[in-house]
């Protein structure tokens, strides 16, 4: 009996040390579990801070990208060039002065800044330059002023300036010389604006480990150091009052954790704060961005995956719990980005729709501007026949009357010609005013010549101008629309008379051929005036491009026959005209209808 009471205890002993051992392991195990939890919920956070942050630095580059590109576009506007070349007091600075100020305006930026070789710096407010250097004679260049004078763009934060101000600075340079610089300053606290959006924080710091930016009401200005740099500053991180070296009541310190990802800690003033961060490096801009998540979230992970270790049934629930909610979650979004990705094409689809309708509303406006332009002149050529005809009408009725009946029969013939004529002028203008179709089909290139000649022909009398068609293949058809190709046509022929009149010349010539060259069709305008600038040749066919002088052409004709020829599926283009006589040549070429 006594072995058996042994061996009873023998066996108790044995179950308490399985039960120790296995009490021991799933100890282990949940602090295992735990562990491995707590690393994984931080690389999920970094994951999701890393996300957060890439998005929030791509919008801000996006941003500060409009104005850097607006720096050196500004700095080639004439009106820069003007103020910067001439001094202060320049007479025409008033309009110049109001262009720059409206680009500051359209653009959002806070300050044109404008600096001259000599060291003076004015800023553009009001239509005025308002001086922004010190009086006191004394003269120096920020570091992005002097970028620019080098030639580079120059960039720089000032940590003096009230506010987050970043500023943009290219050379201006008048005819090749450096005359000075242009300086653009983008408020910044707009950015912060998109990030107080996101429920944690984000920040960014700058190479003297002082934050620039944040969504966090107090931490701008305040000390980020990592923990070996705070040690050597132990005793000297606070002031008298408490307050960091920068007059903050806020401190940012980073550390890296055992677990990998990089924790910042937040002291205030009550109370110390723990996060987990993903950190950006920007090379050009020199700032390090952080997007922070509480720690306290993956120390929440932690515990429940701990606790559920112990608890498998009620894990598999909360796990079950978590995927689905999870991929509701994630079909709820993918329902959101296919609504709004069909929303975006409805818009994008009605927008193209109304800028289609306004396009070929301002090509009829155009023809309407041009039948406006050349009714004094169709009015004469109206009038003249008309006044033949009246005569010839009374000539006849005498003629008539005194029984010389085959004189008044020539006067009828004459008569019905001048009517024929009227007739064909008021069937081209009809043509010529109708809106146009959309399509393109075969055309004959010489008919429409003719009709175009027809129309110009008048105004082109009074200026003194020959207008000239060459031998024409009469067989020549192309694919086109017949009225906005003679609308094209007459634009040419209506800017070459343009040309010689502000020239002052008294007469000319206005040349036009037309041949086939492959597998084109090709139709020459050429004309003896003064030729285009060399400056506008590569710019001619822009919108609101123009050599004409102010209020007399907004530099929209020759864009909308550049769209119609493309349309047309053919090109307008400005050559050097083969005949040294002529020194302006446009040449548009077709496809042949087959």
């Amino acid at each position: 009996m006594a072995e058996r009471v042994l061996r009873s205890a023998d066996l108790a002993s044995a179950h308490s040390r399985v039960l120790m051992i296995a009490a021991i392991f799933l100890a282990i195990a949940v602090m295992i579990a735990g562990i491995l939890a707590y690393r994984l919920a931080l690389f999920a956070n970094t994951d999701q801070a890393q996300a957060r942050l890439t998005l929030q630095v791509q919008a801000l580059a996006n941003s500060l990208e409009k104005y850097r590109l607006l720096a050196p576009l500004a700095a080639r506007r004439p009106d820069v060039l003007a103020i910067l070349s001439n001094q202060p007091g320049w007479e025409g600075k008033d309009a110049a002065l109001l262009t720059v100020s409206q680009l500051g305006v359209m653009s959002s930026a806070v300050e044109i800044e404008l600096t001259y070789l000599s060291g003076d710096r004015f800023l553009v407010l009001d239509n005025q330059l308002v001086p922004a250097s010190a009086s006191n004679g004394v003269r120096g260049f920020r570091s992005d002023i002097v970028d620019a004078f080098q030639g580079r763009l120059g960039r720089r934060l000032p940590a003096e300036k009230d506010g987050q101000i970043y500023i943009f600075s290219s050379p201006v340079r008048f005819e090749g010389v450096l005359v000075g610089a242009l300086s653009v300053h983008v408020d910044m606290s707009e950015t912060e604006e998109n990030w107080a959006l996101s429920a944690e924080p984000i920040i960014a710091v700058d190479a003297t480990n002082r934050v620039i930016l944040s969504n966090r009401d107090g931490w701008y200005g305040a000390d980020f150091r990592l923990v070996e740099q705070a040690r050597g500053k132990a005793d000297t991180g606070k002031t008298e009052t408490g307050k960091t070296e920068t007059g903050k009541d806020v401190r940012l310190m980073a550390d890296f954790s055992l677990f990998g990802p990089t924790l910042v800690s937040v002291f205030g003033k009550r109370q110390k704060q723990r996060f987990v961060a993903a950190m950006h490096i920007d090379p050009l801009l020199g700032w390090t961005f952080y997007a922070l998540e509480p720690l306290r979230k993956p120390a929440l992970v932690a515990v429940s995956v701990g606790m559920g270790v112990a608890m498998v049934g009620g894990f598999l629930l909360g796990w079950l719990w978590v995927a689905f909610n999870r991929q509701q979650l994630q079909l709820t979004q993918r329902r959101r980005d296919k609504a709004s990705a069909l929303w975006l094409e409805r818009r994008v689809r009605d927008r193209t729709k109304e800028l289609r309708q306004t396009q070929a509303g301002l090509i009829h406006s155009a023809k309407l501007a041009a039948i406006g332009q050349m009714s004094a002149v169709l009015s004469h050529e109206y009038n003249q026949p008309l006044s033949a005809i009246r005569s010839y009408a009374e000539n006849a009725q005498l003629l008539f009357e005194a029984g010389k009946s085959e004189k008044g029969s020539d006067n009828l013939v004459r008569i019905s010609k001048l009517v024929d004529r009227l007739a064909k002028l008021s069937r081209n203008l009809k043509s010529f005013a109708r809106r146009p179709g959309v399509d393109t089909k075969p055309v004959c290139v010489a008919v429409i010549v003719d009709e175009a000649m027809m129309l110009m022909m008048p105004q082109a009398r009074k200026c003194g101008v020959e207008i000239v068609a060459l031998s024409q293949d009469k067989d020549l058809n192309v694919l086109a629309g017949h009225t906005r190709l003679e609308q094209v046509l007459i634009n040419l022929m209506s800017n070459a008379l343009d040309a010689f009149v502000e020239a002052g010349l008294a007469n000319g010539r206005i040349q036009i051929e037309s041949f086939a060259k492959g597998e084109m069709g090709i139709i020459r305008v050429s004309d003896t005036g003064v030729g285009v600038d060399d400056a506008l040749r590569h710019d001619i066919f822009e919108p609101f491009v123009t050599s004409k002088d102010h209020g007399h052409g907004l530099g929209l004709g020759l864009p909308i026959a550049f769209n119609l020829i493309k349309g047309f599926g053919g090109d307008l283009i400005l050559i050097e005209s083969p005949d040294p006589a002529f020194k302006t040549c446009f040449e548009i070429c077709l496809p042949l209808a087959k």
